[in-house]
């Protein structure tokens, strides 16, 4: 069961019980990223992400590491384009110092001076490392083309003169101003009852050091760049991206269709995607395909990368699959309902995962405000059908928009193959029979 418990400051809490979990996993969640970022302040949340482990006002980096490390926990962050998380993991006996140790990350780290400086390189040594990295490259450079000057399409880490030019004063405004506890959300899973936290939590978020959070800004639906486009890159293979949007708002059982779809169509090993590329052509090593949804964005990508020769060849098989989908051959009841077995079957498998469940409260919360149980998320899994597989498809590619980018060593016949693509004829769309 789910428990929905308000907390001091404005601050949210959703809890899950787990009979018999050994683990405890709690999540601190702020619902800001790099899209809110002003264009001083490009990098500076996950500048701040990072100084969260470098010292509170009564831990240092060490005292922080060697908490968590002396009970066999873990404790880690990310940044994303619009959300920022904390979480720790420890053995379920050790709730109280998860919770501890995430309190005071949040609320009261000390950005030391010397620490700012060292963490400063740590962070360009990360975006440096990104560059060498050609599938990140090369999707940081789609989202770069298809959201032409949206901040979604900026990389989260902000560019090395960027992470040079952030003055601690900076980041501790900025921190000060837009991560108060009006906008947390705390999500924990494990084995005790959410309200037996609630005291743990009402002492621990500090809500005297801040104001009101700053107004975030409003986004709305990014332009779409339907294009065709290609960079060159000394690489041994070529990297194939193809791009198309998915339209908000979503309801929750959106989300449930789309994991269906995308699930027999390119993501496991059974898919179209991997059994025509991969198994019967052999044109590449790996093909898989995935989909983001957010509130006011979302996108569906299949990628794939093969040696020069082998990529006109790979760039026509793909978007032949993808146009066969959308008019002759859309997935029919038998791969829709093997698709649904292997979500509810590997949905069983990450319930075992603490960090999974909190995690799973988290993006429910943030998606739709509806946050489901264990046992209504299986029934939304299971009551997919394949005529809602059916509408998704028309409504996801059926309109014909679509963005291919490829990146990597495409020799001069891969070129040319994306050069002859067109607006019109990359994606033909034939009637249903």
């Amino acid at each position: 069961m789910v428990e929905a418990i308000a907390l001091p400051g404005g601050a949210r809490f959703l809890s899950e019980r787990v009979e018999g979990a050994r683990s405890f996993s709690a999540g601190f969640w702020f619902p800001v990223g790099s899209r809110h970022e002003a264009p001083r302040e490009r990098g500076f949340v996950h500048f701040i992400e990072h100084l969260f482990f470098k010292g509170t006002e009564t831990r240092t980096a060490l005292d922080i590491a060697r908490a968590v490390d002396r009970v066999g926990g873990y404790l880690n962050a990310f940044t994303e384009r619009d959300t920022l998380c904390v979480h720790c993991t420890v053995p379920a006996r050790h709730w109280r110092l998860a919770l501890e140790i995430l309190a005071d990350l949040c609320f009261h780290s000390a950005f030391p001076p010397e620490e700012v400086e060292r963490e400063r390189e740590v962070i360009i040594s990360e975006i440096l490392a990104s560059f060498d990295d050609p599938e990140e490259t090369a999707h940081d450079l789609l989202l770069e083309r298809i959201w032409p000057g949206d901040p979604l399409a900026r990389p989260i880490a902000g560019s090395e003169e960027d992470v040079r030019a952030a003055l601690r004063s900076d980041l501790i405004a900025f921190r000060d101003s837009i991560l108060g506890s009006d906008r947390l959300l705390v999500t924990a899973a494990g084995p005790m009852d959410g309200a037996d936290l609630v005291p743990c939590l009402e002492e621990l978020i500090d809500t005297s050091n801040r104001g009101p959070s700053r107004k975030l800004p409003g986004f709305r639906e990014p332009t779409f760049n339907t294009t065709a486009g290609e960079l060159h890159a000394s690489l041994s293979q070529a990297y194939l991206f193809i791009a198309v949007p998915l339209h908000p708002p979503f309801s929750p059982e959106d989300f449930y269709v789309m994991s269906a779809l995308n699930g027999a169509f390119g993501e496991s090993m059974s898919s179209r995607l991997f059994q025509q590329l991969r198994e019967r052509e052999g044109l590449c090593y790996s093909v898989a395909s995935g989909f983001t949804m957010g509130r006011d964005e979302g996108l569906w990508v299949a990628q794939a990368s093969s040696s020069p020769r082998q990529f006109p060849t790979l760039l026509a098989s793909m978007l032949g699959e993808i146009a066969a989908l959308a008019s002759s051959r859309p997935l029919v009841e038998e791969e829709v309902a093997e698709s649904i077995s292997r979500l509810e079957g590997s949905y069983d498998l990450a319930l075992e995962d603490s960090e999974f469940r909190m995690k799973r409260l988290a993006r429910q919360a943030m998606l739709t405000d509806e946050v489901l149980d264990v046992e209504e998320t299986r029934n939304r899994i299971l009551s997919v059908e394949t005529t809602s597989v059916t509408r998704m498809i028309d409504k996801v590619f059926g309109g014909g928009s679509l963005a291919v980018f490829a990146y990597g060593n495409l020799g001069s016949r891969g070129r040319k193959a994306i050069e002859a693509l067109s607006v019109s004829d990359r994606f033909a769309r034939a009637p249903r029979a």
